[in-house]
């Protein structure tokens, strides 16, 4: 088989992935927190480890903001609903205005959504053919549209467009609007640069996709003063004598048990990913290159990523019918692709799409050859020239 459907989630996960899972369900671990006893402490051990490596890959905010959630989408669930809403049913004292693009993946787009059946006004910043944020027309927003909030993808997860995070969230400090980032694809596969003082906000991000960990392990890291209203109530093993919500970090938001067996998994993949970073984005922008210039050469597709500035992911429609042909065809050759609208239909909308079934992507790995690269631009043409 040749995986390139990366994006979705990352496969061979990062080495010591595996022993670490295993390790920690071999060995004597407890719950987070609810005691003193040795195992309780081993699992308080991995959190505090985990909060500390994640820190490589993010702009440094403290541990206590390193907020572990199941993934990015509850991440960025509470991360809109908590700062928007005025209380916990949902209403709103007066109308606000969120900021966003016309491009984002249904894991913002859907929260912003239901906000704006509730009377959220939304405005959304002109991106060019590519769905990345042209910065000009995004700081006219802030310094015209009253925006209380900016919620923007990192990257595009169909295109692989990288926008211009760093001058997106200068804009946001010298206009006093908070963030909230979507992350996932980004995280592991691109920089992110310190955040300037005063930023304040929230950056949302999973452990699947280019960190190489395992499913089930997410990270709101806050920044400033930022500081959404927690969604989920529970017990946190800490104040365990009051029914009232801790209100203090971490643990105002860390109710329940957390996904410790990932979130050691995790550590080791995050180990992984800093002690052979240089050769992971390399290689998987060399692949990526490769695959985009050999897709690109192919009569009857249509190129949805740009050739530069842009994630390791290549996706392609076609320019007459529908893509089920040139899917099944990779499946049948068992090719691992991602086909039909990417849970991001507002981006296919914007790239006039959805006649055509969507759109092919291909993400490559850290362990995709050149050779295999080959195989799949050969396997397109034949297909397409059927």
């Amino acid at each position: 088989m040749i995986y390139v459907d990366n994006s979705a989630t990352s496969w061979p996960k990062a080495p010591g992935v595996a022993e670490a899972l295993a390790q920690s369900i071999t060995e004597p671990i407890g719950n987070v927190g609810r005691s003193s006893h040795a195992p309780a402490l081993a699992a308080s051990e991995i959190v505090y480890k985990f909060r500390e490596s994640v820190q490589h890959f993010i702009p440094p905010t403290g541990l206590e903001k390193t907020i572990i959630t199941r993934n990015a989408t509850e991440a960025l669930n509470l991360a809109i609903f908590g700062s928007l809403s005025d209380s916990e049913h949902g209403s709103f004292e007066h109308q606000q205005t969120v900021l966003t693009t016309p491009v984002e993946h249904n894991a913002v787009a859907r929260p912003l959504h239901v906000l704006a059946n509730r009377g959220v006004k939304l405005v959304y910043a002109e991106c060019d053919k590519y769905g990345r944020v042209i910065i000009e027309s995004f700081r006219d927003l802030l310094a015209s549209a009253s925006v209380n909030l900016v919620v923007c993808t990192a990257a595009n997860n169909l295109t692989g467009a990288v926008n211009p995070v760093g001058d997106m969230v200068r804009a946001c400090v010298d206009f006093h609007v908070p963030f909230i980032i979507d992350g996932a694809q980004a995280i592991g596969e691109m920089s992110f640069d310190a955040f300037v003082e005063g930023a304040e906000g929230a950056l949302c991000f999973s452990l699947h996709k280019g960190l190489l960990g395992p499913t089930g392990v997410g990270v709101m890291a806050l920044y400033g003063g930022f500081s959404p209203r927690p969604l989920v109530y529970g017990g946190t093993g800490s104040r365990s004598d009051s029914v009232v919500q801790p209100d203090f970090l971490p643990d105002v938001y860390e109710s329940g048990t957390p996904a410790i067996h990932a979130i050691a998994g995790s550590i080791a993949a995050l180990s992984y990913g800093v002690q052979n970073r240089e050769s992971i984005v390399c290689n998987r922008n060399d692949t990526a290159q490769r695959l985009w210039e050999g897709l690109s050469d192919i009569v009857g597709l249509r190129m949805l990523s740009p050739q530069s500035n842009r994630l390791p992911v290549v996706s392609v429609t076609v320019n007459e019918g529908t893509i089920s042909r040139l899917a099944r065809g990779l499946f049948m050759r068992d090719i691992a692709i991602r086909s039909g609208f990417h849970c991001a239909p507002l981006a296919h909308q914007f790239l006039g799409t959805q006649d055509h079934g969507g759109a092919v992507r291909f993400s490559v790995g850290y362990t995709t050859t050149m050779e295999e690269v080959s195989i799949v631009v050969s396997a397109v043409k034949e297909i397409i020239h059927e």
